[in-house]
């Protein structure tokens, strides 16, 4: 409303160095429709929240949606502004808009930080998202980004317009299937404007994204993405998309940002936008051609009764150790100093830990462990293994044996530490190259689901790392009996 903005507008000028977008929902309605300058979204990202803002309904109606959380989820992203939540509650927000942060989540044990839950917003994109997507990997649904389109969808209710610059992620990898079909149903017109930039590519591709927009401040790709709730249009899920072009520097971007100025600024364009018409898959770039499926797999996981053709019966991806830097090493010699002291640390971490909770039951082991271990990752990289050996008390020796040649990368051979405690993900690759004993295998590694590079294929014959090529899958020519696990299962 009019006094709320009068009210609090001292509140809101403070923080308009902090809001990535522009200076009243006025102006970002002008945007909308006449045009405002889009070269001001362009901030540290890491730094910024998304922040609700009203104005005057041109319709007045009830909001019936409440606040997702109990605690409510704003409460958690706006803790400076924490004086504004119950009047939100109350309020009929029409537009959202900002430059939600981008983390998906802890990005290791050692930061001893773990991600602030939202259980009732993280049903929320179970019950959707989630819901709809085929992908077996859905982690990347419940980054921050992820959670404030799922939040500002549903704070809007049935109209209203959100505007965030975000990462662009969610316009083509596999596992926002489900994301793109929820979008497409809830709003009736969706402008994305792909500003590229992605720094995790190689060769080629990564000079045609050109520079990032936020220069080095992010590596992801960056969109701008205006979603509009319209409930008296007759059009629902109308995807208008426009790509920013090839090897443009971030001025570059910026200039061009500048000129177009607003959606109709795209439009009246002689290449504007561009309609996109999903597929059933929910593929909105790089459609899958349906023939695919008429392929002999190399492989298939999915269905285990399944009697269709298939050229491996077994495969696996490459190792996951959590802690490369001590795992992996060119020297035999360096790699046996560097584990030794990281299992000496660790085992002294046990008897500390134990000798502080004597008495204490299992539960208050599990509970303590975080707040308690010595996170210097110049002493050792935790990962959730490895504090939950902690907890059960258990003691390691280095081992020879583990000492083995692997591929790290294509053509690089490192030295590897390869147990099950200190690798956090072994996978399959045990029954490709059993643990302790020396054979001779083959396999040919392909490029994975979820690879930012192109396609490629490596013949390998030493135990590959996850990256070797990335998200690599290993398909042996023999496969052995694990007789590691079957001796852990008897233990």
């Amino acid at each position: 409303s009019e006094d709320y903005r009068a009210r609090y507008a001292d509140n809101l000028s403070k923080e308009l160095p902090r809001i990535p977008c522009v200076k009243s929902a006025d102006d970002f309605w002008k945007f909308v429709t006449a045009g405002r300058e889009l070269g001001h979204l362009h901030v540290n990202y890491e730094d910024v929240e998304p922040y609700p803002v009203t104005f005057k309904k041109r319709n007045p109606k009830q909001n019936t949606f409440q606040m997702i959380e109990k605690q409510d989820l704003m409460k958690g992203l706006l803790e400076k502004n924490s004086e504004y939540l119950e009047l939100q509650k109350n309020l009929n927000i029409e537009v959202i808009f900002g430059n939600p942060p981008y983390s998906m989540g802890q990005k290791s044990e050692n930061d001893n930080a773990k991600n602030t839950p939202y259980p009732i917003l993280d049903k929320r994109i179970s019950e959707t998202y989630a819901a709809q997507s085929k992908a077996s990997l859905m982690r990347s649904l419940y980054d921050s980004y992820i959670r404030a389109i799922r939040w500002a969808s549903d704070r809007i209710d049935n109209a209203g317009v959100i505007g965030f610059v975000t990462n662009a992620g969610f316009v083509d990898t596999k596992s926002m299937d489900g994301l793109r079909k929820c979008l497409v149903e809830e709003f009736s017109s969706l402008y994305i404007f792909h500003l590229r930039g992605n720094a995790r590519t190689s060769g080629e591709q990564r000079k045609k994204e050109g520079g990032g927009i936020f220069g080095e401040g992010s590596r992801a790709p960056i969109a701008i993405s205006i979603l509009v709730k319209n409930p008296e249009s007759q059009q629902r899920g109308k995807i208008y998309f426009r790509d920013i072009g090839d090897y443009l520097n971030r001025e570059e971007k910026l200039t061009i940002i500048e000129k177009l100025r607003s959606i109709d600024g795209i439009t009246r364009r002689k290449k504007g936008w561009q309609i996109i018409t999903p597929d059933k898959h929910g593929d909105w770039l790089g459609q899958r051609d349906e023939s695919f499926k008429e392929f002999l797999a190399i492989g298939d996981k999915g269905d285990k009764k399944s009697h269709g053709k298939k050229l491996f019966e077994s495969f696996s991806l490459g190792i996951v150790t959590s802690r490369d830097a001590w795992t992996y090493n060119s020297s035999r010699k360096a790699l046996t100093k560097n584990m030794h002291n990281m299992i000496n640390f660790y085992n002294n971490e046990v008897k500390r830990f134990n000798d502080t909770y004597v008495h204490a039951n299992r539960q208050i082991h599990k509970n303590a462990v975080n707040n308690f271990v010595d996170t210097d990752e110049r002493k050792i990289s935790w990962s959730y293994n490895v504090k939950q050996e902690l907890v059960r008390g258990k003691i390691f020796e280095l081992e020879d044996r583990c000492l083995i040649q692997s591929l790290y990368r294509p053509f690089t051979k490192q030295w590897l530490y390869y147990n099950r405690t200190f690798n956090e993900r072994v996978y399959q690759i045990p029954r490709i190259f059993p643990m302790g004993k020396v054979v001779e295998n083959r396999g040919i590694q392909i490029t994975g689901v979820g690879a930012r590079c192109g396609f490629s294929v490596l013949m390998i014959k030493d135990l590959p790392n996850l990256d070797a090529i990335e998200k690599g899958q290993c398909f042996p020519r023999y496969i052995y009996e694990d007789t590691e696990s079957l001796k852990d299962k008897m233990m």
